[in-house]
């Protein structure tokens, strides 16, 4: 009778683990799909009237009327952009611009000015790191001094505000855009804004995409704003990324402002649906980021260096989307 009875237990408890196991699946599939429709903001918007838009090259080529740019500099302003990032495409393995188009671009710059004076117009600059597949070697100190060139054509020939270096992907530590910074920050007008597009704080470095809070520093020391690429991140599960963006908002202005106060983050947040197969849309999406962002910051003292957010991008942002922001971050 004693072994029948140590039987039935250990079958019991053979039973029990796939039981168990069933209810976890279901409990982590019932969050994944749930916790999306169920976080909502608790505290009110840290919004500063301090965000920003990353937008399309079409505007730097020409390829939009002139009433598309009244339309932009109104909604630019009723939507609280303070930086626009034009995209004015990439540098060849030379460092030169592969697009040049200053009649536009001056058009453009003098129109925004204009019609929406508050508003910062930079130069968004993609440059492909060779390593990464790309084209631009920043160890090399001749396409360093092209590239310079190019950050003083935009901001002289074309009156931009400023430039925004997209290096990607930039590794921890990769002392060639320290060098890139320091070199275009000597070389533009006090005035002029010199900024970077980086890649996330992550817990790990997958794939060469993720900084750690020592090398925001050292970039926050040469130059005058971050906006963190808070996408792509591996992060799949819905509650993840928003752990992440928490971890975005503690870490990396707190390394700014210790680095350079007088650098700014801004936290850029996705608003496309595929991508590549580190983006899962079901968790990188905009609501989702806005309250994240809202409910950490609203949690604790705002940290100075942090400005606001940056959409990515207006070519990919739906009037849902742009409903959500208006909503959960302007708060209207």
């Amino acid at each position: 009778m004693q072994r029948e009875g140590t039987v039935h237990r250990r079958g019991l408890r053979l039973r029990r683990g796939p039981i168990l196991l069933a209810l976890l699946f279901v409990a982590a599939l019932a969050d994944y799909w749930l916790y999306p429709l169920c976080v909502s903001p608790d505290v009110p918007s840290p919004n500063y009237g301090e965000n920003a838009l990353w937008l399309r090259y079409t505007w730097y080529f020409g390829q939009r009327s002139g009433a598309d740019l009244h339309r932009l500099a109104h909604d630019l302003r009723v939507l609280e952009i303070r930086y626009a990032y034009f995209h004015v495409r990439l540098v060849n393995r030379e460092g030169k611009l592969v697009y040049r188009y200053p009649d536009p671009a001056r058009r453009l710059v003098r129109t925004l000015h204009r019609l929406a004076p508050k508003v910062k117009v930079l130069a968004w600059v993609y440059a492909g790191n060779v390593r990464a597949g790309g084209l631009v070697d920043l160890d090399d100190a001749a396409m360093r001094s092209n590239m310079v060139g190019e950050a003083l054509w935009l901001t002289q020939t074309c009156g931009f505000d400023g430039v925004q270096w997209d290096y990607e992907t930039c590794r921890d530590g990769d002392p060639g855009l320290l060098e890139l910074l320091r070199e275009t920050r000597a070389a533009l007008a006090p005035r002029k804004l010199l900024g970077v597009a980086a890649a996330p704080w992550l817990p790990w470095h997958r794939w060469g995409w993720g900084w750690s809070e020592g090398y925001f520093g050292e970039v926050a020391r040469e130059c005058d704003q971050i906006a963190v690429m808070c996408y792509d991140t591996g992060m799949h599960w819905p509650r993840w990324y928003a752990w992440l963006l928490g971890q975005e908002c503690r870490r990396v202005p707190v390394a700014v402002v210790a680095a350079n106060p007088h650098c700014r983050v801004l936290l850029g947040l996705p608003t496309y649906g595929r991508g590549v197969p580190a983006h899962n849309p079901r968790a990188e999406n905009l609501p989702l980021a806005l309250v994240a962002v809202r409910n950490t910051l609203g949690s604790r003292p705002l940290s100075p260096a942090l400005a606001g957010v940056a959409l990515f991008a207006d070519y990919t942002t739906e009037p849902a989307e742009w409903d959500a922001y208006e909503r959960l971050w302007l708060a209207r």
